[in-house]
C-alpha cells in the first residue's frame, strides 16, 4: 500500500463509480425515506476515500462490501424500529372489512344507505344485484364520502357484527 497514488485510467474510473454510486444510492434514500440504500451510499463513501489515498481496485471493493455489510448490520434494527409505524385507522376507513345493514335499497351503481357501528353512511353496490333494506352487507371500500359495500351470501361470511 501507498500513500497518494499516481492515478491510471482503472483509478479515475473507479473513482467516478464510486461517486456516482454513493450519489445515486442518496438520491434514493432522499426519495424512499425507508432507509434503503443508506448502507451502500456509506460503503461508497469510504470506498471513494481508500481509492483516492491508497487502495487498489479490488481492495476498494472488498472495503465497500465489508463496510455496507457491516453498517447494515450495526444499524438496520435501529432503523427498523425508527420507520415501522402501525397505521391507526382513524377516520371512514375503519369500516372497511366491517358488516353493515342496508337502510336504503342500494340499486347497482345507484347510492342507498347503510348501517354501520350505529352510523349511517351512503353507500354504492358495484355487484349488478339490488340490495334491499335488512340485507347485510360487507363493506369493501370508500370511494369519495360513501361505502362501497356487497352482499353477504352466507353467516360463515360474516366475521364480527
Amino acid at each position: 500500500m501507498y500513500f497518494l497514488k499516481e492515478f491510471t485510467w482503472l483509478d479515475w474510473t473507479l473513482i467516478a463509480a464510486w461517486v456516482i454510486i454513493f450519489l445515486v444510492t442518496i438520491i434514493v434514500e432522499l426519495e424512499t425515506f425507508d432507509l434503503v440504500s443508506i448502507w451502500f451510499a456509506l460503503g461508497a463513501l469510504v470506498a471513494l476515500i481508500c481509492g483516492i489515498l491508497f487502495a487498489k481496485p479490488l481492495i476498494q471493493l472488498f472495503i465497500f462490501a465489508i463496510t455496507s455489510t457491516i453498517a447494515l448490520i450495526l444499524t438496520r434494527p435501529f432503523a427498523k424500529k425508527l420507520t415501522n409505524r402501525t397505521i391507526i385507522r382513524t377516520n371512514a376507513d375503519r369500516f372497511v372489512g366491517k358488516v353493515g345493514i342496508v337502510t336504503k335499497e342500494v340499486r347497482p351503481y345507484e347510492i342507498g344507505e347503510v348501517k354501520v357501528d350505529n352510523s349511517i353512511w351512503r353507500a354504492i353496490n358495484k355487484e349488478n344485484d339490488t340490495l334491499e333494506a335488512g340485507t347485510l352487507v360487507s363493506v369493501d371500500g370508500i370511494e369519495g364520502i360513501k361505502l362501497i359495500v356487497s352482499r353477504i351470501d352466507s353467516k360463515s361470511d360474516i366475521e364480527v357484527l
